[in-house]
């Protein structure tokens, strides 16, 4: 194979790896006090942070879509009050975040042969939503468990769509918490 083909083919390989890491999601970010005990837990509620912008469909999306992974992870819901730990949930959209994407090809000399270069930068802007999931002790106010992760809000089609990309963020995020005991 000739070198050129060679070269070719592995600034290929590194636009496509390029390209794949940029559109890769992020992946929830866990964290959680060790030394607390979570056998008591049997109950819990579910709060929004007043300082959330999203709207109240999305919300409403959001509160169902925490209580159904919790009750599948045997727990009860239960009126606030008299709650064993509360999942409070926050949610901050950030509108027009640019990407910064660029694609660029060259192509050098060698001897007496020259070539040129062709370069763009295209700056698309989506809306991001960052998620947060805290859980509570109600009796102390401390949190003993946290999730969030960062996520580009895509165009959505219908109502279901909306719900479906809901349900699996929440999914997701609180796919670490423990079952109940």
């Amino acid at each position: 194979m000739p070198k050129r083909s060679q070269y070719t083919i592995v600034f290929s390989w590194m636009i496509l790896i390029f390209l794949m890491a940029g559109c890769a999601s992020s992946s929830p970010v866990v964290d959680y006090n060790p030394g607390f005990s979570m056998k008591a837990l049997h109950t819990f509620s579910v709060s929004e942070s007043q300082g959330s912008n999203i709207d109240p469909l999305n919300s409403e999306r959001i509160h169902k879509a925490i209580t159904a992974n919790l009750l599948a992870k045997g727990y009860r819901s239960t009126a606030p009050g008299g709650e064993d730990f509360i999942a409070h949930y926050d949610v901050y959209v950030v509108q027009d975040v640019p990407s910064n994407f660029s694609f660029g090809f060259g192509v050098g000399t060698y001897g007496s042969h020259g070539g040129g270069s062709v370069g763009t930068s295209v700056t698309p802007t989506s809306d991001n939503v960052e998620i947060r999931i805290d859980m509570y002790d109600p009796k102390s106010g401390k949190i003993f468990w946290s999730t969030k992760v960062v996520k580009t809000i895509p165009d959505f089609d219908s109502p279901q769509s909306r719900e479906s990309f809901w349900n699996s963020i929440i999914y997701k995020l609180l796919e670490k918490f423990p079952h109940a005991s």
